[in-house]
Parts: C-alpha cells; sequence; structure tokens
C-alpha cells in the first residue's frame, strides 16, 4: 500500500490497517515526494497545519512501518501496538494518546515528538533518537531504551516504572515528579536534568552521570548510585534511606533537609558539599573526604571519621561529641564551639583549626597536632577553660 491509498482510505473513512505492509511509507504532498528511499525527508512546507497528513485514531497495530517517513504527520490516538516502526522517521510527529505498546522504535527518530500521554508500555526504542520529544503523563513502563537520546526531552509526571535507560543521554531532561521505580539508569548521562520530586525508588544510577542536576525533593530511596556522579548537584530535600552511595561523587552538592538513614557511604566523596544540619550520627564515615566541607550545626556524633579528611571544613556548632576521628585531618577547619566532647582524636591534625569556644571535654588527644591551633574558651579534656 502506498501514500496515496492509504489517506485516501483514510478520507473515505477506513480506520482499520492492522498488520498493513507500509514499509518505508512517505506521508507526504506528492509535490515534496522525491524517491522512497529517501534517507531525509524535505518538509518545507508542513509546519502549516493543512499540509500535514493525518491518521487521527488509525488502527495500525501489527503494521510493518519500517524506515517508513512519518516526520510531523498526525497520529493522535492511533493504534501502533506491536507495530514495527524501525529506523521509521516521525520526527516531530504528533502521537499524543497514541498506543504503542510493545511497538519496535529501534533507531526511530523521534526527536521533537509529540508523545504525552502515549501508551508505550513495554515498547522498543533502543538508540532511538527522542531529543526534545515530549514524552509528558506517557507511560513507558518496562519500556527499552538503552542508548536512546533524551536530551532535552520533557519527561514531567510520566510512567517510568522499569525502564532500561542504560548508557541513555538524558541532559537537560526534565523528569519532574516522574515515576522512575526500578528503572535502570546504568551509566546514563543525567547532566542538568531535572528530577525534582521523581521517585526514584529501587532504581539502579550506578555510574550514572548527575553533574549539576535538580534532584530536590528527589526519592531515593534503596537506590543504587555507587559510583555515580552528582557534583554540584541540588538534593536539598532528598530522601537517601537505606541508598548504596559508596564511591560516589557529592562535592559542592547541596544537601540540606535530607535523610541518609540506613545508607551505605563508604568512600563517598563530600568535599566542598553543603551538609549544614545534617544527621550522619553514628555513620561509618571511615576515609571519607570532606575536605572544605559545610557541616555546621551537623549532628556527627559517635560517627566514625577514622582518617577522614575534614581540612578546611567549617564545622561551627556541630556535634561531635563521641566521634572516633582517630589520624583525622581538621587542619585549617573551623570547630568554633564544636561539642567534641568524649571524642577520639589520637594522632588527628588539628594543625591551624579554630577551636575557640569548643567544648573537649573528656576528649583524648594522644598524639594530637595543635600546632597553630586557635583553643580561646575551649573546654579542655580535664574541664579547664583556655584563657590564654
Amino acid at each position: 500500500m502506498d501514500a496515496n491509498e492509504l489517506l485516501n482510505r483514510y478520507a473515505a473513512g477506513e480506520r482499520d490497517f492492522r498488520l498493513a505492509n507500509l514499509r518505508g511509507i512517505v506521508l507526504s504532498p506528492i509535490d515534496l515526494y522525491r524517491s522512497s528511499d529517501a534517507p531525509t525527508l524535505i518538509l518545507a512546507n508542513l509546519n502549516q497545519h493543512q499540509h500535514r497528513p493525518y491518521l487521527i485514531g488509525a488502527n495500525l497495530s501489527g503494521a510493518d512501518l519500517t524506515k517508513a517517513h512519518l516526520s510531523r504527520a498526525n497520529l493522535s490516538k492511533a493504534d501502533l501496538s506491536g507495530a514495527n516502526l524501525t529506523g521509521a522517521n516521525l520526527m516531530a510527529a504528533s502521537l499524543s494518546g497514541a498506543n504503542l505498546s510493545g511497538a519496535n522504535l529501534t533507531g526511530a527518530n523521534l526527536a521533537g515528538c509529540h508523545l504525552n500521554w502515549a501508551n508505550l508500555t513495554g515498547a522498543i526504542l533502543p538508540k532511538a533518537n527522542l531529543a526534545g520529544a515530549d514524552l509528558s503523563a506517557a507511560n513507558l513502563t518496562k519500556a527499552v531504551l538503552g542508548e536512546a537520546n533524551l536530551s532535552k526531552a520533557y519527561l514531567i509526571k510520566a510512567n517510568l516504572n522499569g525502564v532500561n535507560f542504560k548508557y541513555s543521554c538524558l541532559s537537560l531532561a526534565s523528569l519532574k515528579e516522574a515515576d522512575l521505580t526500578e528503572a535502570q539508569l546504568t551509566g546514563s548521562e543525567l547532566f542538568k536534568a531535572n528530577l525534582a520530586g521523581a521517585n526514584l525508588t529501587r532504581a539502579n544510577l550506578s555510574k550514572a552521570k548527575l553533574l549539576q542536576a535538580n534532584l530536590r525533593r528527589t526519592n531515593f530511596t534503596q537506590a543504587y548510585l555507587n559510583g555515580a556522579c552528582l557534583s554540584e548537584s541540588d538534593l536539598s530535600e532528598a530522601c537517601l534511606d537505606r541508598a548504596n552511595l559508596c564511591k560516589a561523587d557529592l562535592s559542592k552538592t547541596y544537601l540540606r533537609n535530607i535523610t541518609l538513614n540506613g545508607c551505605h557511604l563508604s568512600g563517598i566523596n563530600l568535599s566542598g558539599a553543603d551538609l549544614g544540619g545534617v544527621d550522619l550520627s553514628r555513620k561509618l564515615l571511615t576515609g571519607i573526604n570532606m575536605a572544605e566541607a559545610l557541616l555546621n550545626e551537623a549532628n556527627l556524633s559517635g560517627a566514625y571519621l577514622i582518617e577522614a579528611n575534614l581540612s578546611g571544613a567549617y564545622l561551627s556548632k556541630a556535634n561531635l561529641s563521641g566521634a572516633y576521628l582517630i589520624n583525622a585531618d581538621l587542619s585549617n577547619s573551623c570547630l568554633q564551639e564544636i561539642d567534641l566532647s568524649k571524642a577520639n582524636l589520637s594522632k588527628a591534625n588539628l594543625q591551624k583549626a579554630d577551636l575557640t569556644g569548643a567544648n573537649l571535654r573528656g576528649a583524648i588527644l594522644t598524639e594530637a597536632d595543635l600546632r597553630g591551633a586557635k583553643l580561646i574558651g575551649a573546654i579542655l579534656p580535664n574541664g579547664t577553660v583556655y584563657r590564654h
């Protein structure tokens, strides 16, 4: 069936084109038709609605549309379930509310496509181009989008439960309030992506790149973020309960009002991060890098900070009572009015640290290096106040 026959039958009222062989079809005005194997179709006048081919509500389930040229076509509410659209050109096409469940869109060009409210459950889209596509409120449950290009795509409130995004590009994409429960995002690129309020419960983001991403109020409960890069991202009010953050890079991140109950933090990089007021009490933070981090009024009581790097950190009024800081580097750090009562600071480096007004009552300072440290008004381990 060629384009003219398809459009004429549709114009005559026919809607059922199930299992039709439309391989390589070019839906365009006849004067723009150049060749059936043209890799890219010139669509100069198709911005005008009267020139855009439309198959609104057509039943094309199971149809063969391999390498079809459907750019700017209006297929809103069409049934394309199980259709073969491998390599098809659907650039800027309208598929709003369309049914594409189980469709094969491998390598398809869907750049700028309207797929809002569309059903893409179980759709196959590896290496597909969805740059700038609108997938708001679409259902992509268990869809396969490995190595796909979704840069600048809109996925606001989309159902992405169990979607495979492995090694895909989602840079500058908007995933605000999207459901990404158990989604696979291993090695994916999410540079400056907006995931505010998204649900990533049990999602796998191992080695994902989330540099400068908006992660405000994002739910990462039991998510895998091991080896992920979240540098310079905003994680304020995010939930990271029982998440795996081993060897993750959270340098220069904003982490105010986050929850970290039961999460794994070994080898994490928090240098330059804003952790003001955060609760890290009794956390295992051995060898952690918190150089130049903002930890004012943070709760680190009973935390294991053995060999931790806290050089240049700002810990004013923080609670480190009973913390283990053996061999920790606290040089040049601000420890004004900090609570270090009963803390173990054996062999800690406190060179040039500002301990003005600090509470060191009962602290262990065996072999600690206090050269150049400021201790005015500090309560010393024996309970006396340093006045010099």
